[in-house]
């Protein structure tokens, strides 16, 4: 994992302990602002390494922080990533309509990650963001922990989402 948010106070130290139980090695230099140099290295030293997966992890971004998307398209065209992957907050509500069309806009997205539906959220948001970024939601998160990730089922999703639960179970009383 190479983290390039150099951002936010404290991401590179909060990445090393997410990833350390499970041994995947962290690259990043907190002192060093210049985002596009960290991922670039950091992908280097990777691909050197020979590891099959590298994930760049960049700082938030807003649709009106012109500079971070620009950060984000240069990060990209550098890299030249297999998949672009938006991570949208669960908490955003329909601003991540807008939010997944301006990150469409500048650079490729492949698919998009909810998170925090641990809480009060259901993340109906997630599915303009899918929608308006023309592609599919593929993992979802509920926790902070790594293990909180699961593969994104729609019907459990839109469950979840309308309050009912165990659609799977509805839709057969239905039938």
């Amino acid at each position: 994992v190479v983290t390039a948010d150099n951002f936010r106070p404290g991401a590179y130290e909060q990445l090393k302990q997410l990833c350390k139980p499970i041994q995947v090695p962290v690259y990043g230099d907190p002192s060093n602002k210049n985002a596009v140099k960290i991922a670039v290295e950091g992908t280097n030293k990777f691909l050197k390494e020979k590891y099959n997966v590298i994930i760049i992890d960049t700082a938030g971004r807003h649709k009106e922080e012109k500079s971070l998307l620009k950060e984000m398209r240069d990060i990209s065209n550098k890299i030249r990533p297999d998949e672009v992957i938006l991570v949208i907050d669960g908490n955003i509500g329909q601003t991540a309509y807008d939010q997944a069309k301006a990150f469409a806009e500048n650079t490729p997205v492949g698919s998009i990650i909810v998170t925090k539906l641990d809480g009060t959220s259901k993340g109906g948001g997630a599915l303009s963001a899918a929608a308006a970024a023309k592609v599919p939601i593929k993992f979802i998160g509920d926790g902070e922990d790594i293990d909180a990730i699961e593969e994104f089922n729609p019907r459990s999703f839109v469950g979840r989402l309308i309050g009912v639960g165990d659609l799977e179970g509805l839709l057969k009383e239905v039938r």
